[in-house]
């Protein structure tokens, strides 16, 4: 084995002690190689990954942009041509491959040659599983993983299928998707001794306020309820806090200023964080508490007029220089970074899941059958996508047209 090989696999022997991690860095850059310099970069940067307005973050977060398009190529290679477009991966994590998200049919053909070249790889999530986990059972590739997500809804079949793997109990960690009965955490709980597995999370991908209609409201507060009872059970039955339920759509999502021509966010002169949006007809003001509730909304004509040139380039242009004069002039509203959680209030919407994804994921069960036919949203190809929502933590901005946010706060559109 030669010394840098070394180095990884005394790493993946020890993934959360960053002591090896810098001697590595340090051999790295010894040798002139910039994946030194990455590591030093991402360790520092993990603690305020997300600290949008932390000088030092926003310092990092150039120096890994810089490096990735630099270098992100040669270190990634040719293991990580998926044939699958959704999937992606591996996702560098504290300098080094850490996690990926497959479909099925790409982890069996291409997991080994995946896992052969990046030896620190320790987590992956899987799709495409619903009605096909016997083709998982047997794959000794499971084995290496130190976590599994599975990232779509399995029947009994699957659930009993998979318990039953004889490389089950290497895994440490596992993440469910919930929705339905949860079959597979039933399995898992069976067979949960004193101290395997070390955790289960379960996600709640649909749930929250995010949600158009009163039915849907109380559905979501149904879901949040199914939940924390489902995690309760098996608690209670394991004698151990051994599953937590993990909400995504719960976070703070972040807007940052003027966010476009007829969108802003920032304060009001008494420190009021607030959300101006404005629509062909009205103006839309949100005000939020300090811990990012939605807490009032209202609405008011514009004075655009609108007849015979609606949806005219000139229409749109008179249309942002009147919001930007109410949002000065009238609202003295300060453009910067505010932090809300998910609200919807029917003309102005902030939440997770875009309108393709979440219509699916609402209620996955009439979809199992249709997947392998093609369905709108084909889980067993696209799957990927929704996972990858998540992990680089986009969001939706909707004000009669929906808009896609990133992380940073910042907006970008796509035709739907």
């Amino acid at each position: 084995m030669n010394e840098r090989l070394a180095f990884l696999h005394a790493i993946r022997a020890n993934p959360d002690d960053d002591t090896v991690r810098l001697v590595f860095a340090d051999w790295l850059s010894e040798r002139a190689d910039p994946l030194g310099e990455f590591i030093r970069v991402q360790i520092e940067l993990e603690p305020i990954r997300f600290s949008i307005g932390n000088p030092r973050a926003v310092e990092l977060h150039a120096r890994e942009d810089e490096l990735l398009r630099r270098y992100g190529d040669e270190w990634i290679g040719a293991a990580a041509h998926f044939p699958n477009p959704t999937d992606f991966g591996p996702v560098f994590r504290r300098g080094l491959p850490d996690y990926a998200c497959l479909a099925l049919d790409t982890f069996l053909t291409h997991g080994d040659a995946l896992l052969t070249a990046f030896p620190t790889l320790r987590e992956v999530a899987l799709y495409g599983l619903a009605n096909r986990c016997s083709e998982l059972t047997l794959c000794p590739l499971l084995a290496k993983l130190d976590a599994l997500e599975i990232a779509d809804w399995l029947t009994e079949d699957d659930a009993i299928s998979l318990s039953v793997s004889p490389h089950l109990d290497r895994i440490a960690r596992f993440k469910l998707w919930i929705g339905g009965e949860p079959y597979f955490l039933r399995e898992l709980v069976k067979q949960a001794g004193a101290t395997w597995p070390r955790a289960i999370d379960l996600v709640q991908v649909c749930g929250g306020t995010g949600c158009f209609t009163r039915y849907e409201v109380t559905r979501a507060r149904e879901r949040d309820a199914e939940a924390d009872s489902i995690a309760g059970e098996a608690n209670e039955a394991c004698a151990r806090e051994l599953v937590r339920v993990v909400r995504p759509f719960e976070r703070l999502f972040p807007l940052d200023g003027t966010l476009s021509g007829s969108c802003c966010a920032g304060h009001l002169p008494d420190g009021t964080p607030v959300l101006a949006s404005g629509g062909a007809h009205h103006w839309f003001l949100a005000t939020f508490t300090e811990g990012g509730n939605c807490r009032g909304f209202s609405s008011r004509l514009n004075d655009v007029r609108y007849l015979f040139r609606a949806g005219t380039r000139e229409f749109w242009l008179e249309r942002d220089a009147a919001f930007q004069e109410w949002v000065q002039e009238d609202l003295r509203l300060k453009p910067g970074l505010i932090w809300v959680r998910e609200f919807d209030e029917s003309d102005l919407r902030v939440a997770l899941w875009p309108r393709h994804i979440r219509e699916y994921i609402g209620d996955p069960s009439p979809h199992r059958e249709a997947t392998t036919t093609g369905s709108e949203f084909d889980w067993q190809n696209r799957g990927g996508e929704a996972r990858g929502w998540l992990e680089y933590r986009n969001f939706v901005i909707d004000n009669s047209r929906e808009t896609w946010a990133t992380w940073r706060g910042q907006l970008y559109h796509l035709e739907l």
